[in-house]
Formats: C-alpha cells, sequence, structure tokens
C-alpha cells in the first residue's frame, strides 16, 4: 500500500501494519512521518525499539538474529533499518524482501530510506515493501507549497502570522525546511500573544535559504530570473564552486544550442529534443525555454558560455560569479538580452 503523509494518519488509525517503508529527501519531512509511526506503534504497545544502521559494511545477519530474538523488555517491539544511502545492496534488498514477506510476530520492520530516486523506486525490494506493508515517500516542498506548509506548520504552533511576516519567512527558509521549522520554534517563544509581523520576522530569522545547482537550472529554464538571481548568490554564499556551477549552466546551454540547430533543420520539437539528450522529464521546461530562443539569441547564449567558461578557469580576465549571472540571464531571458546588446 502506497500513501501519503497525509493519509498516513488514517492508516494509522485503522491498526499497525507489521511492515512500514519510509523514504525521501527532506530529512523533517521524513521525521514527521517516522514520529507518527511511533507514536501510533507505542500507543498499540510496542514499547521497545531497536535501530540497526545499514552501511556499506553493515553485517545483515544481525538483522536477521534481531528480528529472530524476542524482546527481554517489551511484549512488542520496533525494528529500525536505516538506509543512509537508499539503497541496501544485493543481500540487504533480498534480506529485506524475506522479511517484508514472513514478518516477525509482535515485531514492526521499519525501513527508512534516506535518499530516494526513481531508479529506488522501481527495485524489486522497494516494491516488495510497498505491496507487502505500507510505503511513505515523502516529496520535497516546491516554492509554491512552501506558504502552504508554513502556515500549517506555524498553526501547529499557536501563531498567527501577518500576510507579509508569512511571505517574509518563505523568502528567508525556502530550500531549508529544517531552519524554517528551527525559526518557526524560535518565534513562538520571542512573539508577544503569538502574534507574528514583518518586523519580528525581519529582527529575529537569518537567511536559512539552501539551494542546490539544480534548483538554479529549473529556475533558469522557466525563467524565474528574481529567483534564479537570488540561487546563484545563495550558492555563492554557501562555498559552492563556480565551476560546479559553470557546468551545470554550460550543459543547458550546449543543450538549448543542439535542440534549436535541429528545429532548424525541420525536425519536430519532441524528436529535436529527445536527439539533443533532453530526458522526458525535462522536456517540457526545456522546450518551454527553446521556445524563447531563436538563431540570435542562440548565438550569443555559446558567446556568453565560452566567455564564462574562459573566466571561471582563469584562462581570461573578469569577475567568475559575474560571468554566471551573464549566462543565466542569456538563458531565461534571451529576448532582454539580445536586445541590450543591440543598444549598445
Amino acid at each position: 500500500m502506497n500513501v501519503t503523509p497525509a493519509q498516513l494518519k488514517k492508516q494509522l488509525k485503522e491498526g499497525i501494519a507489521p511492515v512500514y517503508f519510509v523514504a525521501g529527501d527532506e530529512p523533517l519531512l521524513i521525521n514527521e512521518v517516522l514520529d507518527s509511526i511511533r507514536s501510533a506503534a507505542r500507543a498499540d504497545g510496542y514499547e521497545d525499539r531497536e535501530v540497526f544502521l545499514a552501511n556499506a559494511s553493515f553485517d545483515w545477519d544481525l538483522l536477521r538474529s534481531g528480528m529472530s530474538n524476542m524482546s527481554l523488555f517489551a511484549a512488542r517491539r520496533i525494528i529500525e533499518v536505516r538506509l543512509p544511502t537508499g539503497k541496501p545492496g544485493r543481500v540487504g534488498g533480498a534480506m529485506l524482501a524475506e522479511l517484508a514477506a514472513d514478518p516477525a510476530p509482535d515485531t514492526l520492520l521499519l525501513v527508512i530510506a534516506e535518499q530516494f530516486d526513481n531508479k529506488t523506486a522501481k527495485a524489486k525490494w522497494a516494491k516488495t515493501l510497498a505491496e507487502l506493508g505500507v510505503a511513505v515517500v515523502v516529496k520535497p516542498v516546491s516554492p509554491e507549497q512552501l506558504p502552504v506548509w508554513l502556515g500549517r506548520t506555524v498553526k501547529q504552533q499557536g501563531l498567527v502570522f501577518s500576510d507579509a511576516a508569512l511571505e517574509l519567512l518563505a523568502h528567508h527558509v525556502e530550500g531549508n525546511l529544517l531552519a524554517a521549522k528551527q525559526e518557526i520554534d524560535k518565534l513562538a517563544l520571542i512573539a508577544p500573544d503569538g502574534q507574528v509581523d514583518e518586523d519580528l520576522v525581519q529582527q529575529s530569522v537569518a537567511d536559512g535559504a539552501r539551494f542546490d545547482v539544480f534548483q538554479l537550472s529549473e529556475t533558469v529554464l522557466a525563467a524565474d530570473q528574481s529567483r534564479a538571481i537570488r540561487i546563484l548568490y545563495g550558492l555563492r554564499t554557501e562555498g559552492i564552486a563556480a565551476p560546479l556551477v559553470l557546468w551545470v549552466l554550460a550543459r543547458e546551454a550546449t543543450t538549448l544550442a543542439s535542440a534549436h540547430a535541429k528545429l532548424e533543420s525541420g525536425m519536430p520539437m519532441g524528436k529535436a529534443l529527445q536527439e539533443a539528450g533532453v530526458w522526458r522529464s525535462r522536456q517540457g521546461p526545456v522546450g518551454q525555454c527553446l521556445k524563447r530562443h531563436n538563431a540570435d539569441s542562440i548565438a550569443y547564449l555559446l558567446s556568453a558560455a565560452c566567455a564564462a567558461d574562459k573566466i571561471v578557469k582563469g584562462g581570461q580576465q573578469g569577475e567568475p560569479w559575474g560571468a554566471l549571472l551573464e549566462l543565466v540571464q542569456a538563458i531565461g531571458q534571451p529576448q532582454l538580452q539580445i536586445r541590450g546588446q543591440l543598444s549598445a
């Protein structure tokens, strides 16, 4: 059974399953799901808990022995298996599938994948856990969903935020839910009568936004320039190496140029994107970005990518992050860049 975190509460009320599989890349949301399962299990008499960290050197026979041994302290127990990489390996995968197929009596098997991708989701062991138990895949909160998540979280803390305060908090903590929760907890302690306005957030909240280069890529393709610029300089502040950012942006530039050349030859959009090596899941945003370009903007884009490459790698004088900014703009707002070039 596959359920969302919101559906999990209903499932837990119907009865504790012998196997739960919790997976995702957002630690805070994963911990919230785990807390719900543990709390419901404790209320149902699962008083003992044993945790196994299944890293690369883990001996899976220890888990088999742990499942076989009776608890000395409680009639019911929870056996947690944490997968730091999200992958148990061949031996571990077979072991988890075997234990899920024949669960030990009075034992709740809780498997936690702290990293999760499409390849893992398709693995036989993961499918088996979902089929024989309850699987909860935790998805990251998107920028569009963040205000809703924040609103629900502050309400649970008994806080009342003004619209401006909530918007400012979202701006500060975007990309880092753990920082968001910490800031909300702090505001709960200092807010007079639980009322939070924009000034209080401004005084209290440090900028905890955390981004990665792939968020930058997605945002640039979507032509969200203000957010793209914020992410770019967030990466700089966090000490991300400029060559890594260059690699991601240059990849988008060459992909767009390759697909544009195929379109110019008369190839349909879908085929052009496929031939340019664009994954099916990315063809929508890349295609929309491509529609904003023409021959002049593609030429300018390649020139900006070449210049950024030389500057970032030290082959030409210039400010690396300034060159990356120009490349961001060349990808996301091509016509604006061309107009500026022609008017100069």
